[in-house]
């Protein structure tokens, strides 16, 4: 059974939920300009820059069905960039909203994920055929989630992201700020703990565009679950990450810093409290690749990044 694209005389419309963040406004901001472009439904914040964009913005009352159906009515393709919290409401509205997708007559769905659905995972390297395995109410809620859109939707298409960073998001700005304040003995220890351990990041250029591409474009295997992470470019690690803000931030570089035995960092993990089990974990990108989405432009994303988080902490942003 295949996922075909929306048929080519009719541009499909489509419609985010969610898209008030970051990840959204890129989608608006670099969405095809041969397609239509998407209806954002709102149903709490309305950023600034959604209401000077040029897309049409319904709003809408989620715990209405009713208002549901009409902010949807003529779409066949959605977009979800609701995100759970742990707290148990986002399974409980998907839940609730499930049957009025099917009503609506919605043959598509482009469900934001994440890769946090392995945290228990014992493999060293992850594809989409590697067992989910949560650990908190968070990663058991993304795994409901899947559930339900898959049941909910004739296609569906979850992408399970990795950690995304981008001018707005929170990944990476932690690491500026010890970039930015913490000492060179501090940053030290750190490199030394670290090393190259694989970091899952992914820029959130790349994440929009696979948006876009799966929403638009793609012709897959239903339901499709696909990793989005750019851990297969060797730069995906924390020693990069790091050099690339020291060069940024005009710290000393520390790049002669030997590295730690890998079982230095799963005992300093345990003693936090946190899984160690993935430090030497990587995601295959080799699905990703073979659906037509390159995720090439990792390092070139991370520099420019960090190019904004320098000038952000000279207005102390960060």
């Amino acid at each position: 059974m295949t996922m075909d694209v929306p048929s080519s005389r009719v541009a499909p419309e489509v419609v985010v939920l969610g898209g008030t963040g970051f990840v959204g406004r890129v989608l608006a901001e670099t969405w095809p300009t041969s397609q239509r472009r998407p209806h954002y439904l709102v149903h709490r914040s309305h950023p600034e820059w959604l209401s000077s964009s040029g897309i049409t913005v319904r709003r809408v009352d989620l715990d209405d069905p009713a208002d549901v159906r009409t902010a949807m009515v003529g779409a066949n393709v959605l977009i979800n960039l609701l995100r759970p919290d742990g707290q148990g409401w986002y399974v409980d509205l998907l839940q609730r909203l499930s049957p009025t997708f099917g009503e609506l007559g919605l043959r598509r769905c482009v469900h934001a994920s994440s890769i946090d659905v392995y945290a228990g995972s014992a493999e060293s390297l992850i594809d989409e055929e590697t067992p989910v395995r949560p650990l908190s109410p968070y990663e058991k809620e993304h795994c409901e989630a899947e559930r339900i859109i898959a049941d909910s939707f004739p296609e569906a298409a979850i992408l399970r992201l990795g950690a995304v960073f981008g001018r707005g998001g929170r990944n990476v700005t932690s690491f500026a700020r010890e970039m930015a304040h913490a000492s060179f003995p501090r940053l030290a220890l750190r490199r030394a703990l670290y090393g190259k351990r694989r970091m899952h990041l992914v820029s959130v250029g790349l994440v929009a565009r696979a948006l876009a591409h799966f929403a638009l474009k793609v012709r897959v295997d239903v339901p499709t679950v696909v990793l989005l992470t750019q851990d297969d470019d060797p730069d995906n690690n924390f020693a990069f990450l790091q050099d690339t803000l020291a060069e940024r931030f005009g710290r000393h570089s520390l790049c002669n810093v030997p590295a730690l035995p890998p079982a230095a960092l799963r005992l300093a993990l345990r003693l936090r409290g946190l899984p160690s089990q993935a430090v030497n974990r990587r995601f295959s990108a080799q699905k990703i690749r073979g659906l037509g989405l390159t995720p090439d432009g990792f390092g070139e994303a991370l520099r420019a990044y960090a190019r904004m988080l320098a000038v952000d902490s000279e207005g102390h942003r960060i």
